[in-house]
């Protein structure tokens, strides 16, 4: 799956240089194999074909960040935490999927209309975290579904600690007036409101 597989990410200024100015192919040379390695690593068999997904998302938002790139260490760093956030989101979020699959239903105590609404409250919730706008969906994912605590989130994405818990604050306050309006809704569609 790792193609001209490389110990060791040499980055220089030349390549922070061209990758900055959109030139892609030194960087891909020299970072993408030393990556993919490290999330199939990280992935393990059972989930190695995401990898290459790990690694894109990675070099997309180091693409999307690229003017606060400085220096090939730093840079490196950022990169090989991108691609273990990625991984670690991707195990979790898979982990949590089969625990719900997983889980013995007593069917006397759910019956199929419950799971049906328990379906449709996953997908309006789903469906309101789309709708944010893209700041809250990001403090979303860093906060909910990577589990990473408020400081290590404002070091993320470049904010004070208290910007992310107010941004976390209007984010909560967004996905519940959003809620709120679909879940009526649902209800008088099923009559119940």
């Amino acid at each position: 799956m790792c193609p001209n597989y490389k110990s060791e990410m040499k980055l220089t200024q030349a390549i922070i240089d061209d990758f900055k100015a959109g030139k892609l192919d030194s960087f891909y040379h020299e970072a993408y194999p030393s990556l993919l390695t490290y999330a199939v690593r990280i992935l393990t068999d059972g989930y190695a074909f995401l990898a290459e997904d790990c690694v894109q998302d990675c070099i997309f938002q180091s693409y999307q960040n690229r003017n606060r790139i400085t220096d090939p260490i730093s840079w490196k760093s950022f990169l090989y935490t991108t691609v273990h956030n990625s991984a670690i989101s991707i195990l979790r979020h898979h982990k949590a999927h089969e625990n719900f699959l997983n889980t013995p239903k007593d069917d006397t105590d759910q019956d199929s209309s419950q799971l049906y609404i328990e379906q449709e409250t996953l997908d309006l919730l789903y469906s309101a975290i789309e709708k944010l706008p893209e700041k809250y969906r990001a403090i979303f994912e860093l906060s909910f579904e990577q589990g990473l605590s408020n400081p290590e989130i404002a070091e993320q994405l470049h904010l004070s600690v208290s910007g992310v818990k107010k941004q976390k604050s209007k984010m909560i306050q967004l996905l519940r007036s959003s809620l709120n309006n679909e879940a009526f809704i649902i209800l008088c569609a099923f009559g119940i409101a």
